[in-house]
């Protein structure tokens, strides 16, 4: 899941000569285009969270239908209550762990977790250079990202494509992603699977949906093994 994503923006910044407020925000140059796989890749997440809940799920159901469906008068009352207990907790768990799944995916996909956005406290002031190519309508290519006074508490370094103040590196990893195209906080890695930047603030819902998987197996095996236990019962 995790692609490599370095970017030669952020090396060696350069120092910031600070400007003022002559743009306004709504002046600002559009946000860079997001990258086509940040659109494609989210394909195989969904698929794989989508086709694992729809099977375990059928499973579990199927399972306890059948326990019902075949349950023999040979079977002792109370072999057929403890098996009917634990199939209606399997089913109870495994519609919660695929609803975890699902929640944590859309949560993953469409909650934009660590985007740092335009606003007037992380575009301004704008470095010198940037605000005079910006008036003068000429292109940021070939800038590199420039470091912020020292001491600062929000502004360690400016992002010339997001144009927008990025924290300093002891508030945790900050990056700009070459696929999300959008500068993040808390940055562990970009994953492949699912389209995103994985970052500290969407990691427990990527954790709980690998998680799920491997919970919603584990249930599916328990029904699975409860009714088989309620079949050999009644053959004996």
């Amino acid at each position: 899941c995790r692609v490599p994503d370095g970017s030669d923006y952020d090396e060696d910044p350069e120092d910031a000569n600070l400007g003022g407020r002559s743009i306004r925000l709504a002046s600002l140059p559009p946000l860079p285009k997001r990258s086509p796989k940040y659109r494609s890749e989210p394909l195989m997440g969904i698929c794989i969270v989508s086709v694992l809940s729809i099977m375990l799920v059928s499973v579990t159901q199927g399972v306890n239908a059948a326990a019902s469906a075949n349950s023999s008068s040979v079977v002792s009352d109370e072999a057929r209550s403890q098996g009917a207990s634990i199939q209606r907790v399997a089913v109870a768990l495994i519609w919660a762990e695929a609803g975890i799944a699902v929640f944590s995916m859309f949560y993953l996909l469409l909650g934009n977790a660590g985007v740092i956005h335009r606003s007037e406290k992380t575009c301004y002031p704008i470095p010198r250079e940037v605000e005079e190519r910006l008036l003068q309508r000429r292109s940021l290519e070939g800038l590199k990202n420039i470091r912020g006074p020292g001491g600062s508490r929000t502004m360690g370094t400016y992002c010339v494509r997001c144009l927008v103040w990025r924290p300093p590196k002891d508030d945790g990893k900050v990056h700009h992603c070459n696929i999300c195209q959008r500068c993040v906080r808390g940055f562990d890695h970009h994953c492949g699977v699912f389209g995103r930047c994985i970052v500290a603030a969407n990691m427990p819902c990527f954790c709980a949906m690998i998680a799920m998987m491997f919970c919603g197996m584990a249930t599916a095996m328990v029904a699975v093994t409860a009714s088989g236990g309620v079949e050999a019962s009644s053959e004996r």
